[in-house]
This record gives structure tokens, C-alpha cells and sequence, in this order.
């Protein structure tokens, strides 16, 4: 009888280890499974993501331009995509698929486009070229970017990231078409000298010399379209002249002829005392205060900026 019990007992144990050994063989398939499923899901995900869906997020790094002699932002993605986000992985790293850069370019559109001429919108602008006489007396042209002057626009806007007073980039533009894909996308123009003259430090000039530039171009995409922005450099040698304060009255009436219905500047750094002056003596409304937002020559810390703001329904006709 003992015999009989021990036996009993030896074959129960042996049974009962193999069933945990087979449970824990097949609870270690549904984890491979498992595993494997997620993979599977998040490539699938990658590929046929839409726009809006929680199970993707494209995060793109974006930088952002503002101007010179009178600040003010637009931003410049670079479509880069960071991570995709999915209900099994709050950070899954993915190389840039077709869909997601076709996706990111649309998307960036209004920052950032292909190399362009400026000439966006201008037939609109029958009033161009605007002749003016500045402040010093020396008479001026406003009108759009001519083929030789892009290397001058070029040349203008580097001295200014250069200076890193008044611009967030701190990386110059190498060539003529990253300048051109930037500052020509949309509409754009240029200040330029219609006579011989002195500029602010009594040096000559000659005639057609360029000594400003400006863009106007949509500050967001899609719905958001009809919010325009625009970026102002004034040359350093011009400065103190009337430049930037025609160049800001030429961008007002010429966003609101091009169809747009409201201006909104995102960086005008408080230690630029000229652009602040600037903007609300045209009548810009301060609507957003930013601190900490930018690393700037000649400021201790970090400099705060300001969010200017332009119904320009409001303008009068007469403008």
C-alpha cells in the first residue's frame, strides 16, 4: 500500500511539473506573438497614417525667422520627422516615409517652399514700384526682387544673422536657392536706391543699391491662411533712415491687397527697442508676451518677445 501511495505521488509531481513547464512554453508564445504583432502594427501605422488619427504624430523641428531692423517671425520646418507616437510606444523612431514627406511638405507649405522669384500675388499690386523720399531726404523704390538682386537680399540677411540681435537662425544661408526657398517663396520685395546718396554714415551710394527687403507670405497653413506674416532687413548702413518704417507701411497695404485679412508677428524681441517703436507706432497691437524665448547677442540670459498683432480689415483705403 505505501508503495502504491509513494508512486502515486512521484507520477502527480512529475505531471504537475510538466504542466508548468507547458504553461510557461506557451505563455512565452503569446509574448513573441505579441511582440511580433506591435512591429507589425506600428510599420503598418507608418505607412498608411492619417492625418488626425491618434495612432500617429509626426513631430517636425521647425525654426523660426523673424527680421531685422523690425522683428518679426515666420517659421521654417525643416521636415524632420522625430518619432512616431502609437497606443504601444509613446517614442518609436521611423525613418521619413513617401506618405509622411509628402504629408510634411504640405503641411509646411506656408513656412518654407521651393525656391522661388517673390512674384507671388504682385499682379495684384498694380501701385508698384512705390517711390518714396526717406527721412534723410535720399529718394527710395519699393518694388519686387529683380534676378540680380537675389544675391544682394542674400548677402543683406546674413550680415544680420551674423549681428544676432534681432534673428533666432544662427546658421547663414549657403546658397542662393536656400535663400531664394526662404525669403522668395511668396511675395517679396526690395528697398532700393533710386539715385546716388549718402547712407547713415555718410559713406556714397549708387544708384540701385539695395538697402531693404521684405517678405509677405501666410504665417500658418490651410485654415489659417489668411493670417499673413513678414520678415524685415534693413542693410546696417541704412539704419536710422525712415527704411524699416516705409517698408512697414508698404507691408501693410500690400498684405491687405494680396487678400490677406490679418498680420500677426510671433517674435519681436523686447531688446529690440527699434522694432518695438516700430510696430506700435503703425498701429500693431501687442497680443502675446513670450520670456525666455531667445539666445541673442549683447542681452545677459534669455531675451523676451513680444506677439504683435494687425486687423488689417481695418485699414482704410486710403492707406
Amino acid at each position: 500500500m505505501f508503495w502504491m501511495f509513494w508512486s502515486n505521488s512521484c507520477y502527480s509531481h512529475r505531471h504537475s511539473k510538466s504542466n508548468l513547464f507547458l504553461i510557461l512554453f506557451i505563455f512565452c508564445f503569446i509574448l513573441l506573438l505579441d511582440m511580433i504583432s506591435r512591429q507589425l502594427f506600428l510599420r503598418a501605422s507608418a505607412a498608411t497614417a492619417v492625418p488626425g488619427r491618434r495612432h500617429t504624430k509626426l513631430v517636425t523641428a521647425i525654426l523660426p525667422s523673424s527680421s531685422s531692423d523690425c522683428c518679426s517671425l515666420s517659421y521654417r520646418p525643416v521636415g524632420r520627422v522625430a518619432s512616431v507616437a502609437s497606443p504601444h510606444s509613446r517614442s518609436f523612431p521611423s525613418p521619413l516615409t513617401a506618405w509622411q514627406a509628402r504629408y510634411t511638405r504640405a503641411m509646411t507649405t506656408a513656412y518654407n517652399g521651393e525656391p522661388g522669384d517673390g512674384m507671388t500675388g504682385l499682379c495684384k499690386l498694380a501701385w508698384l514700384p512705390y517711390r518714396s523720399r526717406l527721412e534723410s531726404g535720399c529718394e527710395v523704390e519699393v518694388a519686387p526682387f529683380r534676378e540680380s538682386e537675389w544675391d544682394d537680399g542674400m548677402t543683406m540677411m546674413n550680415l544680420i544673422i551674423r549681428e544676432g540681435k534681432s534673428w533666432p537662425f544662427e546658421e547663414e544661408f549657403e546658397t542662393v536657392d536656400a535663400y531664394r526657398g526662404y525669403f522668395l517663396s511668396h511675395a517679396a520685395f526690395v528697398v532700393r536706391t533710386a539715385h546716388e546718396g549718402d547712407d547713415a554714415n555718410g559713406c556714397r551710394s549708387g544708384q540701385g543699391s539695395v538697402i531693404g527687403a521684405f517678405y509677405i507670405k501666410p504665417n500658418y497653413p490651410g485654415r489659417c491662411s489668411h493670417i499673413c506674416n513678414g520678415g524685415f532687413v534693413t542693410h546696417p548702413n541704412y539704419r536710422r533712415m525712415g527704411v524699416a518704417k516705409l517698408m512697414g507701411r508698404i507691408f501693410l497695404r500690400a498684405a491687405r491687397d494680396l487678400g490677406y485679412r490679418s498680420s500677426y508677428f510671433n517674435l519681436v524681441f523686447k531688446s529690440n527697442s527699434a522694432s518695438v517703436a516700430l510696430w506700435e507706432s503703425l498701429g500693431f497691437e501687442r497680443v502675446a508676451v513670450l520670456e525666455n524665448a531667445a539666445r541673442l547677442e549683447g542681452v545677459v540670459g534669455l531675451d523676451t518677445a513680444y506677439g504683435y498683432r494687425y486687423d488689417l480689415e481695418t485699414l482704410s483705403e486710403e492707406f
